[in-house]
């Protein structure tokens, strides 16, 4: 009997499990988080806000805080008024507003491939059809692959891309190619989903969001602040554009609205000034992270194996080898104690390399050492088993 697909549901669920050293599940260390700062900011709008904080609110997001991201927008070069600005739970949220309002089941999407499963798990379940290009850290595609992959038919409905340390490639759309993009898709009559999770962890040198190239007519916006403040506040927002209305209907259906004492709490760390430093202190911690697992992987990982930096966020994806072995290799480690995804459930289609996504933000620099060494000895093994067939037959 074959087994089911692994899903996000899955790893979310080993995210807490002392007896494993997690690699596999995209969060960031709780060591980092700006406690301190939340703590003065919970404390300070308990004193000043805390019949507000308690109550029933707008199904759009407590009006403090639409208005605190407006400002954290505009230093990204991204102009909005606060009234077009949705907050939801989390990214997760921020992409179910806008899929779950603009597209119907039929209809075909663009995207990455690889691309994040979280994505791909809500495309599916509209149930879209899927059109993929290939992107990879010192292969991003350039605009005219996704222009080709726009005129074919049918006309998709809609083109999603994480355009910033694409998850779980590393892949950055080059700045240059940004402008061109969108004037693509406005051109053929295509929105743009942009996933911009990721881009803060590029601290200062991050580029800008493609959409801060557009009016808001081509570019639909989805992030959050699990991946840079805290994944616990559960605070994301979308930027639906003309879809605002029934993307807030949709979501005041599904919940009413989301949990105003993490929006107020937000809006003050966001006016607290404190933002853009944590990011830099991030942007340096998760670099000797990935400097530490990328140097175990150069010397350790089997022939015909790679691990590209993406120069940025704390993921390192491994490509090389044939496909068949990633779930072998997924359970041998986790017998192992150490918690790898294999990168099948970040295609639309099944992948013609092995590849895995190794997270090297969560676990500490020892764990992540030995979890990575661990890693690299169960990939020779099954390699050199997946050969040892191959030979035979």
């Amino acid at each position: 009997m074959p087994q089911a697909p692994l899903r996000l549901l899955d790893l979310m669920r080993q995210t807490e499990d002392p007896q494993v050293i997690n690699l596999a599940a995209g969060i960031p260390s709780p060591d980092f988080l700006p406690l301190d700062a939340l703590k003065s900011a919970l404390e300070g709008e308990v004193q000043s806000r805390a019949r507000e904080m308690f109550s029933y609110h707008r199904p759009e997001g407590a009006a403090p805080l639409r208005e605190a991201i407006r400002d954290y927008l505009r230093i990204r070069g991204v102009s909005v008024q606060a009234d077009q600005v949705l907050v939801t739970t989390g990214c997760s949220g921020a992409l179910a507003s806008i899929i779950g309002t603009v597209l119907k089941k039929g209809d075909t999407v663009v995207c990455e491939a690889p691309a994040y499963y979280g994505q791909l798990e809500l495309l599916r379940a509209v149930g879209v059809k899927f059109r993929t290009v290939t992107t990879a850290v010192g292969q991003e595609p350039d605009p005219s692959k996704w222009e080709r992959a726009l005129k074919a038919k049918p006309k998709p409905k809609l083109l999603v891309v994480t355009s910033t340390l694409s998850n779980p490639s590393g892949a950055t759309l080059k700045e240059e190619g940004r402008t061109k993009l969108v004037e693509i898709c406005r051109q053929a009559g295509v929105p743009i989903l942009e996933d911009d999770i990721y881009g803060d962890l590029l601290g200062r040198s991050r580029p800008k969001p493609l959409r801060a190239f557009d009016d808001g007519s081509t570019v639909l916006y989805a992030t959050s602040f699990s991946k840079t403040v805290a994944p616990g506040l559960r605070i994301g927002f979308s930027l639906p554009g003309k879809w605002m209305e029934a993307a807030a209907d949709r979501q005041c259906r599904q919940s009413i609205h989301g949990a105003v004492p993490s929006e107020y709490m937000t809006a003050a760390f966001l006016r607290s000034g404190r933002m853009e430093g944590h990011l830099e202190m991030l942007k340096t911690v998760y670099a000797k992270r990935r400097e530490l697992a990328g140097g175990i992987l150069a010397r350790e990982l089997p022939e015909g194996y790679r691990a590209d930096d993406p120069g940025g966020g704390y993921m390192l994806w491994v490509r090389g080898g044939k496909p068949g072995i990633m779930e072998e290799v997924r359970k041998k480690c986790l017998e192992r104690g150490v918690a790898v995804v294999g990168g099948g459930i970040f295609f639309a289609a099944q992948p013609k390399e092995a590849c895995f996504r190794l997270n090297c933000a969560r676990a500490t620099p020892e764990d992540l050492a030995r979890g990575v060494g661990i890693f690299c000895e169960v990939l020779k093994a099954e390699s050199g088993r997946s050969g040892a067939r191959k030979s035979r037959t």
